[in-house]
């Protein structure tokens, strides 16, 4: 499937730093921010979270700085109304009761509305379907809970192109810790992919888990450019349309 790059210096440098590692049997996508914007549904089942508790509620902004690492997490940070969460509170003991006593209530809200305003992103339904097709394994590795993560899915009309789904919820650990990488590997019975994320934890668990990792622009890295990870991913690209160009480089 080699094809012509030649008049891509950019492109050329990002193939070659793939070719390090072995063709890949499968790719684990990433799903808030890198296959999806579901910012506006978050941010409604926050702020609906909120006003039921009596509590402030969270910009859009502020949402988008909040989000990556699991529900449990976002919901402490919004209640906190800053990144660290509850961290150096001296009230830290009562206020982490409440934020676990509100997950449920959080999980049902954001349930129910969950597919009202999150959109695919630029070339992700192209990037399944072209993986899917190419005979590799499709695998979305998410720190978001498994039931809503399964109803988009089935909203976007992906599940015909998805083997495999890792939610938040699914394992004991999540990104940046490289068990639901390894958990996916194991499930689509593949021993190499490539991790398409938009953050450090997915550049995190796929330097941990010994796999090239592609970062697209623009989604959910707490506010932070991606230029700036450490580690850095193997390739940044502006959106997935680009992914069917590097698979088809790389893949016999």
């Amino acid at each position: 499937m080699n094809s012509s790059h030649a008049t891509d210096p950019a492109l050329t440098a990002s193939i070659e730093r793939l070719r390090r590692f072995p063709a890949p049997q499968a790719v684990l996508f990433d799903l808030d921010g890198t296959l999806v914007d579901s910012v506006e549904d978050i941010r409604a089942a926050v702020n609906a979270l909120l006003t039921e508790l009596g509590m402030p509620t969270r910009s859009r902004d502020e949402v988008l700085t909040w989000v990556g690492n699991g529900a449990r997490m976002l919901v402490e940070r919004a209640m906190a109304g800053r990144f660290e969460g509850f961290a150096g509170c001296i009230d830290a003991h009562e206020r982490h009761a409440i934020a676990d006593a509100a997950m449920p209530r959080f999980r049902a809200i954001y349930q129910g509305i969950c597919i009202d305003h999150t959109v695919p992103l630029v070339g992700a339904r192209e990037a399944l379907a072209f993986v899917h097709g190419a005979g590799l394994g499709v695998a979305i590795v998410t720190n978001k809970p498994l039931a809503p993560t399964q109803r988009i899915i089935d909203a976007l009309g992906w599940r015909m192109f998805v083997s495999v789904v890792i939610g938040g919820d699914s394992l004991e650990l999540r990104k940046p810790d490289p068990a639901p990488l390894h958990e996916a590997l194991r499930q689509l019975d593949a021993t190499h992919a490539w991790m398409v994320g938009d953050s450090a934890n997915d550049v995190d668990a796929a330097h941990a888990a010994r796999m090239p990792s592609i970062v697209v622009r623009g989604g959910y890295n707490h506010g932070n450019p991606v230029e700036l990870l450490d580690p850095a991913p193997e390739v940044i690209v502006d959106t997935l349309a680009v992914l069917p160009q590097l698979l088809a480089a790389i893949l016999p």
